[in-house]
C-alpha cells in the first residue's frame, strides 16, 4: 500500500477480514472509491489509466467513470487528469499517477 500518496489526499485504507470489503475513509474520493470492491474493477480502471498515460487517450473506450452512480457523481479520465466531483464538494483533479496508485492501494485492501 502506498502510504505516501494516501496520505497526500487525507485519505486512510485498511484491509479486511472479509473478501472485497476494505475500508476506507477521508472524502470524497473514499465515497467514491467504495464503490470499486472487485479487483477486477479495478484492473479495467488501472489499464485505462494506463492507456492514457502511454498517451493512447483515444483508445480508451468509456472515459466516463460515473456511469451507473447516479447524478451525485461527475467522474472522468482525461489526458493528463482524473475529474472527481460529488455534489456539494469541491471537483477533484488528480493527476492520472496519483489516481494509479490510490487504485492500486485500495486493490490490496479488497483482494
Amino acid at each position: 500500500m502506498n502510504h505516501k500518496i494516501l496520505e497526500k489526499y487525507g485519505l486512510t485504507m485498511q484491509k479486511s477480514p472479509e473478501r472485497f470489503h476494505g475500508i476506507i475513509s477521508g472524502d470524497p474520493i473514499a465515497n467514491y472509491i467504495f464503490f470499486f470492491r472487485h479487483p477486477y474493477d479495478i484492473d479495467d480502471f488501472v489499464s485505462d489509466i494506463n492507456l492514457a498515460l502511454a498517451g493512447r487517450f483515444s483508445d480508451i473506450e468509456d472515459q466516463d467513470y460515473s456511469s451507473g452512480l447516479g447524478s451525485y457523481w461527475f467522474a472522468e479520465i482525461t489526458p493528463t487528469y482524473f475529474e472527481l466531483w460529488q455534489e456539494g464538494h469541491a471537483k477533484k483533479l488528480i493527476p492520472l499517477e496519483d489516481w494509479k496508485k490510490i487504485l492500486l492501494s485500495w486493490k490490496e485492501c479488497v483482494e
